[in-house]
């Protein structure tokens, strides 16, 4: 009877520890991460932060610097080919990548070898660069930085996180969507004139 008990209680705290890779946006005072219960948080041009300062070596050998992005919306993705819900979405993400007007970058999150997400990359057929993340890449995103994937952001044209889906993305049509509002709510004028 003790050891049925005791491994109630043990169950009943590995739970929510086993139940996904990541969750959404928690209050997490002066941690700053990203964890919970999955969610779509959309952040208003008035509260975003300085943009994304992310540069790296992708999976293939070259080099890529999100502000060379800036001007286009930029979908990020992290993501661990050890990740089941990033598995599952990656063929979502795929599709996305074709049909939606943003530059798509991936990142790799905690990978134990990058030769396993070149295989994740090859298996899902991904076209678009992958950061081969080696620690700190995660942690510039600043209060937005997540503890586990797959979290995708939507940056606006000036490198900011202007959105996050913070659980596996089901459907082309959530990015799509999230892409479109991420346009139509920065100003024409990018400053050039």
């Amino acid at each position: 009877m003790r050891a049925r008990r005791a491994s109630s209680i043990l169950l009943a705290l590995l739970l929510p520890a086993l139940a996904a890779c990541s969750g959404g946006l928690e209050g997490t005072g002066d941690a700053n991460y990203v964890s919970g219960d999955g969610a779509i948080v959309a952040v208003a041009p008035a509260d975003r932060e300085a943009p994304v300062e992310i540069s790296g070596e992708t999976l293939d050998g070259d080099r890529i610097d999100l502000a060379d992005l800036r001007g286009q919306v930029v979908v990020l993705n992290l993501w661990g080919s050890w990740c089941t819900p990033c598995r599952a979405e990656a063929p979502v993400l795929r599709t996305a990548a074709e049909e939606v007007d943003a530059a798509f970058v991936g990142m790799s999150f905690r990978e134990t070898s990058f030769e396993n997400a070149r295989a994740f990359e090859r298996e899902f057929d991904i076209g678009y660069p992958t950061i081969a993340d080696t620690g700190d890449g995660a942690l510039r995103l600043g209060k937005y930085a997540p503890v586990s994937p797959p979290t995708t952001y939507i940056l606006d044209p000036q490198g900011r996180v202007a959105a996050l889906i913070t659980e596996e993305v089901t459907s082309a049509a959530t990015i799509e969507g999230l892409v479109e509002d991420v346009a139509a709510d920065t100003p024409a004028d990018d400053g050039s004139s």
